[in-house]
């Protein structure tokens, strides 16, 4: 079970089940120090978000019920430039930033070499914490094993999705690009951040499936950086 677990959809998404506060009760429950609210941009075309959502969001309490709620968000990228659909003003109030190229209204699909290109330019900018779900991209064909390199040298995190690892969508290579992942990290001594990408308080923090898988991956503790709160909050650049 995670202490500390930042990729997590409340209703605001519109595809997920649970508000704020269920989840902060289910993380009680759960004896978590640390979850991360981070619901989908307003570009995607799901959601129910809006700029003045994430605006506000630094309304809710640092501590709810002793834990530490971080206020983030799940960003698209929307153009070969790597701008996301989460506003400066809205980003500078936030705590820290998820990127993909989800399906939204903004980006199409623009080859291999386009697609890659937006992903990096991301990662350069300095606007985003972590890259989430790296291994897999809803709008066409990427060079991944470019932006796992690129996220390691300007010090954006990639994400090990649970949801992946859950049963109702496994697919066998995933292993194998969650193993290419963590060695590059490794490569550059850097950590990974495993994040449940819960939809529901029942996904909350569940690394049921990755202890099964964690062997065959290559991922060791020591490489988690959710295990060290100290080291994640400096690298978020937020106070505990």
């Amino acid at each position: 079970m995670l202490k500390i677990d930042l990729h997590i959809h409340t209703i605001a998404s519109r595809h997920a089940f649970n508000t704020i506060l269920e989840y902060v009760n289910q993380a009680k429950k759960l004896k978590m120090k640390v979850i991360g609210i981070s619901d989908h941009g307003p570009d995607n075309h799901t959601t129910l978000t809006d700029d003045i959502y994430f605006r506000c969001l630094d309304r809710i309490p640092k501590y709810i019920e002793g834990i530490r709620v971080l206020k983030g968000a799940e960003a698209n990228i929307i153009n070969v430039e790597g701008d996301t659909d989460i506003s400066e003003r809205a980003r500078k109030k936030l705590d820290y930033v998820l990127a993909n190229l989800h399906t939204c209204l903004s980006y199409k699909d623009q080859g291999r070499v386009k697609n890659t290109q937006a992903v990096l330019n991301t990662i350069k900018s300095g606007k985003v914490n972590i890259i989430s779900h790296p291994q897999s991209f809803d709008i066409g064909d990427v060079d991944r094993t470019k932006i796992y390199e690129a996220a390691c040298e300007y010090g954006v995190l990639l994400e090990i999705n649970l949801s992946h690892l859950l049963p109702r969508g496994f697919k066998k290579e995933t292993l194998d690009d969650y193993r290419e992942i963590i060695d590059v990290a490794r490569k550059h001594k850097h950590k990974v951040i495993v994040n449940s990408d819960a939809h529901s308080i029942w996904e909350l923090a569940d690394d049921q499936y990755l202890k099964k898988y964690k062997k065959e991956i290559g991922l060791t503790d020591n490489m988690i950086i959710n295990n060290y709160p100290k080291e994640l909050f400096k690298l978020l650049k937020i106070d505990e």
